[in-house]
């Protein structure tokens, strides 16, 4: 018999294609053995405890092993049944996972623990035997501790769904002796604060059973929502196998391929593991022939069994008292955890903005992603004079009349009950701050001018009025990178600008810079706006090196620039900014970056901020204040403006091709403030033209339909 493991590791890297994107040193190939450690470090007595669970559960295989063969294999199978959890953690993005999704992963990881997998006839024939139904399910819960009814699929909105493994933050987990309980997360890193100072992508880690104490919140499997489409989630199967008991087929340690090595498992061959690979199961590795390369415990990329030997190890976990493991299948707890019943969940409601943050006037599209239970009916609602474009639909857009920390409820319901949910929006004022032609230089004073802002991302030195000349003049905005810790960014925010009534307008400015050394890589990253700052857009990203290319070069001592060493740039001929071009509210900012490695770089400038608007365009449409909200629309818009004398105004819609599709009455308005109530929800999304008539004199405006 061989030498059975004490630390196991349970990263995996089980599917070629999963990874053809990803160079290799981007893959961490396993943390559990570092989660363990620092397990067993934060509780000295843990090791101990460990190692003695893990004797009772090698005898207790040995023995269940003997009672086969003395049976001749002829004792009737208990179906285990686990009741299985998932707790989806995200930031409303895309690993918020669909609830479809994790059911099929769940499927798939049955069909592997069934022996039921479309691939099981192309098994290498001296292992294909070896494959056999485990007798163990994995079914979803239908009742929560408390004993309501769920859907087994739950989902936070949680900044721990960028997961540190280091600090233990497992909130949700339901008692563990009870449930299987698996956290979806967007990525794992080993410690705070920046997981992308991990390394690469980290798909799933768990724990033996023993590393715990019975019912601890941390007897989990954390796993990356990446890795769960088709036999993709045969990712999560390996790390079920680990949670059950097995380690990887070349034993314990994180390195398959390194040299030959022992899982403890009687039919599994002697092996180095494979990565990534999947070379022939009778030339394998060269420590035995043949090799079960394709072991779902390998990180080979072509896993597709379990041995006979390594089942007989899950069941011998899940009948042992070790970490509450028998307890999952008995009667009481299957019935408890609502298993087998069929009965329709209410819906709990969740919704989320694309934006926490709106202009006063503009559009917010609002998402319904209740779970739970199926959606009957809904009704959005809102304070601060929101109109719903359809409060009934599962996405919609609200428009915001009234600056100020606005609710927006969700209410959903179906036969079993209704839940709501509610969150806050916070409308800005959406009249721009900038409707004509401007010039900032920052000249005359060693203040911040009217309307911009900073943010400090050092704590200490920031974006600051460098008095001692510009591109043009003696002042310029600068940043002192000698100061700057490595990573730091130093925000400048511009004020808003209105680009729909200013068409043709430009937007540049000028810059300065030099590199310390070669290998300082400092950034300049140029955002913009369209909804008062609510999400930002990447427009322009020059490197430190092309930064300093025609300006400062490298040079170790401080960089002050003279007016030849600005470079101008045009925002607006990136193709990046072309959907700013139609929005009444933009917000620009420059942010710099500090090199991520070595930090305290040289100096940064940036000057002439110059918006643009080309001579005699639009005089009229900035008279009368015309303005339309919300634009892009769904179809239903607001014509605003205002009249110094009475007018007769007419309007009309054209398509693209120049035809008609929404032509008013003329009708004689007096002076002041007017709105129009305009409606054109069947035509197709799209662009539109809105043509406005008053006393003869026209003016045009593109409307947006989505």
């Amino acid at each position: 018999m061989k030498k059975i493991s004490i630390f196991i590791f349970s990263y995996l890297l089980m599917h070629l294609n999963v990874f053809a994107q990803q160079s290799p040193d981007k893959i961490i190939p396993c943390i559990t053995y570092e989660a363990m450690e620092h397990a067993f470090q934060q509780d000295p007595e843990a090791r101990k405890r460990y190692e003695a669970a893990q004797k009772e559960l090698e005898e207790a295989y040995k023995n269940y092993e003997a009672s086969l063969k003395l049976h001749e294999g002829k004792i009737a199978a208990f179906q285990y049944t686990v009741p299985v959890v998932f707790h989806v953690l995200h930031l409303n993005g895309p690993e918020n996972i669909s609830d479809a999704t994790l059911i099929n992963a769940l499927a798939q990881v049955n069909r592997d623990f069934a022996r039921q997998g479309s691939d099981t006839g192309t098994i290498y024939s001296a292992f294909k035997s070896l494959y056999i139904n485990s007798d163990i399910v994995f079914m979803l819960a239908h009742k929560d501790p408390n004993g309501n009814c769920t859907s087994g699929i739950v989902h936070y909105y949680n900044t721990n769904t960028n997961w540190v493994q280091a600090n233990f933050p497992y909130p949700y987990t339901w008692n563990p002796t009870k449930y299987l309980n698996i956290y979806i997360v967007k990525e794992i890193c080993q410690s705070a604060p920046n997981c992308s100072t991990s390394g690469g992508i980290i798909v799933g880690y768990t724990y033996k059973p023993g590393t715990w104490t019975s019912g601890s919140s941390r007897d989990a499997i954390v796993y990356n929502y990446q890795f769960l489409s088709g036999t993709q989630a045969r990712s999560l199967s390996h790390e079920i196998g680990h949670w059950l008991n097995l380690s990887h087929t070349w034993g314990n340690t994180n390195n398959p391929g390194v040299s030959c090595g022992d899982d403890g498992v009687s039919d599994t061959p002697i092996t180095k593991g494979f990565f990534s690979t999947c070379p022939s199961s009778a030339t394998g590795s060269g420590c035995s022939s043949p090799e079960n390369v394709e072991n779902i415990m390998d990180y080979s990329s072509c896993p597709k069994m379990f041995t006979a030997g390594q089942t007989n190890k899950m069941r011998t976990a899940l009948a042992s008292s070790t970490s509450g493991r028998n307890n999952l299948s008995t009667t009481a707890n299957l019935t408890a955890t609502g298993v087998n019943d069929t009965a329709t969940c209410y819906p709990i409601a969740y919704g989320y903005p694309a934006s926490f943050t709106v202009c006063s006037g503009s559009s917010l599209t609002v998402t319904d992603k209740s779970f739970n239970g199926p959606v009957a009916s809904r009704t959005w609602a809102a304070t601060g004079g929101a109109t719903f474009a359809n409060p009934s639909a599962s996405v919609t857009t609200v428009v915001f009349s009234t600056p100020g920390i606005q609710t927006v409820s969700l209410t959903t319901c179906n036969f079993a009950g209704c839940t709501t949910y509610t969150f806050s929006v916070n409308v800005l004022n959406g009249t721009p701050n900038i409707t004509g032609s401007n010039f900032e230089s920052f000249e005359g004073s060693t203040s911040l001018p009217p309307n911009w802002s900073v943010i400090n991302g050092s704590g200490g030195t920031t974006w600051q009025v460098y008095t001692g000349g510009g591109a043009t003049g003696t002042n310029a905005m600068f940043i002192n990178g000698s100061l700057e810790p490595a990573g730091v960014q130093e925000t400048l925010e511009t004020p808003s600008y209105d680009f729909l009534n200013n068409p043709g307008a430009t937007f540049t400015f000028k810059y300065a810079y030099a590199q310390k050394t070669s290998t300082h890589q400092d950034k300049l990253i140029v955002q913009a706006s369209a909804d008062c700052g609510g999400t930002w857009t990447n427009i322009y990203q020059p490197s430190g090196s092309t930064l300093a290319s025609g300006s400062g070069g490298v040079t170790s001592t401080p960089f002050y620039p003279t007016p030849s060493q600005f470079k101008l740039y045009t925002l607006t001929s990136n193709p990046a900014f072309n959907s700013f071009k139609t929005k009444p509210n933009v917000r620009i900012r420059f942010i710099f970056q500090e090199d991520a490695t070595n930090g305290f770089g040289n100096n940064f400038f940036l000057d002439d901020i110059n918006f643009s608007v080309p001579t005699g365009v639009n005089e009229l449409t900035q008279s009368i204040g015309l303005n339309v909200s919300p634009n892009p629309t769904n179809g239903n818009f607001i014509i605003k403006f205002h009249l110094s004398d009475a007018s007769e105004v007419t309007y009309y819609i054209t398509d693209i091709l120049g035809k008609t599709v929404l032509k008013s009455i003329p009708q004689k308005l007096e002076v002041g403030e007017h709105s129009i109530n305009v409606s054109i929800p069947s035509v197709p999304e799209g662009i539109y033209f809105l043509q406005i008539e008053l006393n003869g004199q026209k003016m045009v405006r593109k409307i947006i339909k989505e």
